[in-house]
C-alpha cells in the first residue's frame, strides 16, 4: 500500500497491533511512503539537541517522525518497502528475542531466496539502524528491522531498500546523527538496494511484494487491511 508519508504507514501499524491485541490474528503490512522522511524512535525526541537538529532536517527536505519500536535513525520514502507483521504469543511461550525476529527474517530470507538471492541475519557495521538482524546479501545491509511489544503481542518492523537513493539517504542520517551529537559513522557502501541486485528494467518494488506477500502467507500471517 501506497502512503502519504512515514507517520500515516507507522499510525497504519499501530493501528494493527491494536487489532491483533483484540483478536489474536496474526497479520501482515506491507507499506512504502510516497514522500521522503527520517524516522527514528521516541527515546531520540527526549535528546537535549532533538527539536533543533528536527528542525534543520526538515529544510533539508527530511522531516522526522517518530516510531514506536526501537532501533536507531532510518530513511523512509519512495525505494523503501516497510514489512510490519504483528502476533500473539500463546500464554507460557517466551518472549525470547531470536524466537521474534525469527519471524520477520525467516520469510524475508524465504523470499528473497524466491529472487535468486541468499540474504544473512547479520550486524554490518557502518550502516544505519545496524543490529543483529539487519539481513545482507553478499555483507550489505539490505534490511533493517525492529520491534516492540505490548504484552504477549508483538509488532515486527523490516525496512527493505528496493531502490532508494542510498547516497542521500545515508548523508541525511548521518548529518542529523551528528547534530544530535552522536559519533556514529555512516558508510555508503555497506548498503545495498534489491535494484542493485535484479536485472536491469525490473519492477523491484512489485517483485519484492509479490515475494513476500507469499512468504508472509505461507507463514501463516493474514494480510492487513487499515
Amino acid at each position: 500500500m501506497d502512503v502519504p508519508d512515514a507517520k500515516d504507514g507507522l499510525a497504519r501499524e499501530m493501528a494493527m497491533l491494536n487489532a491483533v491485541v483484540d483478536t489474536g490474528t496474526a497479520s501482515a503490512f506491507l507499506w512504502q511512503a510516497s514522500a521522503r522522511a527520517l524516522v527514528l524512535p521516541e527515546r531520540y525526541t527526549r535528546e537535549a539537541q532533538f527539536e533543533r537538529a528536527a528542525h534543520a532536517s526538515a529544510a533539508r527536505g527530511w522531516p522526522v517522525f517518530a516510531r514506536k519500536t526501537g532501533g536507531g535513525i532510518t530513511p523512509q520514502g519512495p525505494g523503501v518497502l516497510n514489512l510490519a507483521l504483528c502476533f500473539t504469543v500463546p500464554p507460557g511461550q517466551s518472549r525470547a528475542i531470536l524466537s521474534s525476529y525469527a519471524k520477520i527474517v525467516d520469510p524475508m530470507r524465504a523470499a528473497f531466496a524466491k529472487l535468486g538471492l541468499e540474504a544473512e541475519a547479520t550486524p554490518v557495521q557502518g550502516s544505519f539502524c545496524d543490529g543483529d538482524y539487519n539481513l545482507a546479501i553478499a555483507g550489505r545491509k539490505i534490511v533493517g528491522t525492529a520491534q516492540r511489544w505490548r504484552g504477549s503481542t508483538c509488532l515486527i518492523h523490516a525496512l527493505l531498500m528496493t531502490d532508494i537513493d542510498l547516497e542521500g539517504s545515508v548523508a541525511a542520517v548521518a548529518r542529523f546523527s551528528q547534530e544530535l551529537g552522536h559519533h556514529t559513522a555512516f558508510r555508503r557502501d555497506v548498503h545495498c538496494r534489491l535494484a542493485d541486485l535484479m536485472p536491469p528494467g525490473s519492477d523491484t518494488t512489485g517483485l519484492a511484494v509479490g515475494a513476500l506477500s507469499e512468504a508472509v502467507s505461507a507463514a501463516g500471517f493474514a494480510a492487513y487491511a487499515p
